[in-house]
């Protein structure tokens, strides 16, 4: 049972739908629980800027959890990414992520806009050296965590998102695998001394570049290993794809030997056996 889906964006963002149609959406898939999580402002990126009023994306939110009270629970949640000014106070809860490289005077490149913009940088900025891209990623993942403890670690390896279809990186190499592995034993390190997850993100499944979520088996084997708290998410920027490929990814976490995921629910995180 799918009780709820803590990864969500709207047309506060880059989503498709409002706040009250995912929400009517929600409730239709016999939700209790929906936990938006708007993008953090980044006025340095015009293809997606982020909210652009915290406070009135609140009190938007808080507005809608009053209306809906008994019918589905409303938690409000922000998409930190690690290059975005520190959150107002009031969220429930954050979603750590990275969307950008280290800038270079001043200057943004995104890790997931598309496959083009991806390998511009890594001929302009890199020189064609993936490992050296790759470790500038996972290191400001690793001080996303680190600095500001988000409750959810996201979509962990997104530097691999095109990678499926427009293959640049050997996932299976023996140096990406130790830089990977590495950067997330760093995270599981940090976040169990705050009680935080790591996702299993289906959102690159919607959007046609992958066929399993984020992150790679050989990382979810990692997890498993370290016993690391997980929680399925759709990052779902249209009602159409709240629950995207649930099924089959609870279905690949069992041949790896998870037996439960977090889930919100009654308004709080907690371990959800699978049925």
């Amino acid at each position: 049972m799918f009780y709820s889906n803590a990864h969500t964006h709207s047309t506060w963002c880059d989503g498709k739908d409002s706040l009250e149609d995912m929400a009517q959406a929600a409730i239709e898939l016999g939700f209790t629980d929906l936990g938006f999580t708007c993008h953090s402002p980044a006025l340095f990126d015009p293809s997606c800027l982020g909210v652009q009023n915290e406070v009135t994306y609140q009190t938007a939110l808080r507005k809608l959890k009053k209306t809906l009270a008994g019918k589905l629970n409303i938690s409000l949640g922000l998409e930190w990414d690690y290059y975005s000014a520190d959150p107002i106070d009031g969220y429930d809860y954050t979603v750590g992520s990275v969307h950008y490289f280290p800038p270079r005077q001043g200057i943004f490149r995104s890790v997931d806009e598309s496959p083009e913009s991806l390998m511009k940088t890594l001929n302009e900025w890199y020189r064609g050296d993936q490992m050296q891209m790759v470790r500038d990623y996972y290191d400001t993942v690793v001080r996303h965590i680190d600095q500001n403890h988000s409750e959810i670690v996201g979509h962990f390896d997104l530097i691999t998102k095109f990678n499926e279809k427009q293959p640049w990186l050997d996932e299976d190499s023996v140096e990406y695998q130790a830089i990977a592995s590495k950067a997330l034993n760093d995270v599981i390190d940090i976040i169990q001394t705050y009680d935080g997850m790591v996702e299993i993100n289906t959102g690159a499944i919607s959007r046609n570049w992958r066929t399993t979520p984020y992150p790679n088996p050989f990382l979810l084997k990692l997890l498993k290993k370290r016993d690391c708290p997980i929680i399925i998410t759709s990052d779902s920027h249209e009602t159409s794809t709240l629950t995207c490929h649930f099924p089959e990814t609870v279905e690949l976490l069992k041949t790896i030997g998870f037996t439960e995921t977090m889930q919100l629910k009654d308004g709080i995180f907690q371990a959800i056996p699978f049925d």
